[in-house]
């Protein structure tokens, strides 16, 4: 029924003694999240893994035109998927060699085309 008045010695002790009380419980629980985060997060980042990225490698071959080959052959033969379309293959073929904008070669030129590889070569 009746309460006794604290001090002001007791009121500092208890208000240091909430401090802990407080900071403990905040620490335990920050000790608490980075642990699961780094628990959980290292699980995540192996389910988000993904194949590693293939590296492609531009070359340039110096090809001598046969008689009947036409820049269209060529390029299906020399293109691949780094390409969005084979115009856009023959239009870089064009510019590498100073081609006119006609699509005809002349047996025995030499063109420069080029092609994508994964293997580094010297």
């Amino acid at each position: 029924m009746y309460e006794r008045k604290r001090t002001y010695a007791e009121k500092r002790a208890y208000r240091r003694y909430r401090r802990q009380k407080n900071m403990i419980i905040f620490i335990s629980s920050l000790c608490l999240a980075l642990a699961l985060g780094i628990l959980f997060g290292s699980f995540l980042s192996r389910a988000q893994e993904k194949e590693p990225e293939t590296t492609y490698y531009k070359y340039y071959a110096n090809v001598r035109i046969q008689p009947g080959d036409t820049i269209w052959d060529l390029a299906a033969d020399y293109m691949d998927e780094n390409y969005e379309s084979r115009e856009d293959y023959i239009r870089e073929v064009k510019e590498l060699n100073s081609l006119p904008d006609t699509d005809s070669i002349v047996s025995g030129q030499y063109l420069i085309l080029p092609y994508y590889s994964t293997e580094y070569k010297l």
